[in-house]
């Protein structure tokens, strides 16, 4: 191999691995939705002050500081369920979702997903029937008592700067194979 193709190759396979290629749209607040219904459930009990963590893994690392319970956040995600199945990607629906965690009428796993997610990561996350749409499921997509799988791209509104003092980032759209 020629040393200006290894030099490609390398090239390409950083961008790829750091997030290289085209950039989702901005988000601002402006151009982000407040209202999902494929989400919508019922909220986490306000004595659930200790939860159990549910199985997660970073597919991409954000930055700057942690969003906790209260924050308002914004976010694309693609739900599945555990065989792969894909139930739904927002991305389809246009401007990302924005959630105050803890308080919007979005089912209790998906709030729990967020907290501790940085600005510009990506998490793939089990949410247990229990936290999802539980016995009753979500005619027509989701069967009773079915275990959801999430990956979350998590935005902050473009107001909020990051640790750093700069615009938050923007996350990759990645971690899913779209047929």
């Amino acid at each position: 191999m020629s040393v200006r193709r290894a030099v490609v190759a390398l090239v390409a396979s950083l961008s790829f691995s750091c997030g290289g290629g085209p950039l989702p749209r901005e988000t601002r607040a402006s151009n982000a939705r407040s209202d999902d219904p494929w989400l919508a459930g019922e909220s986490c009990p306000a004595d659930d002050h200790a939860p159990a963590p549910l199985p997660f893994e970073e597919l991409a690392m954000g930055v700057g500081s942690p969003v906790f319970e209260g924050m308002t956040v914004r976010v694309h995600y693609v739900a599945t369920a555990p065989d792969g199945t894909i139930l739904h990607d927002s991305h389809n629906d246009g401007p990302p979702v924005e959630i105050i965690i803890g308080s919007t009428k979005t089912i209790c796993g998906f709030q729990r997903s967020l907290v501790g997610m940085r600005p510009g990561g990506q998490r793939r996350v089990l949410v247990p029937w229990r936290l999802a749409f539980g016995e009753q499921g979500r005619t027509p997509d989701v069967p009773p008592k079915t275990d959801l799988v999430f990956v979350i791209d998590l935005y902050l509104p473009a107001d909020a700067p990051s640790e750093h003092g700069s615009a938050p980032v923007n996350p990759i759209r990645g971690g899913v194979r779209r047929r």
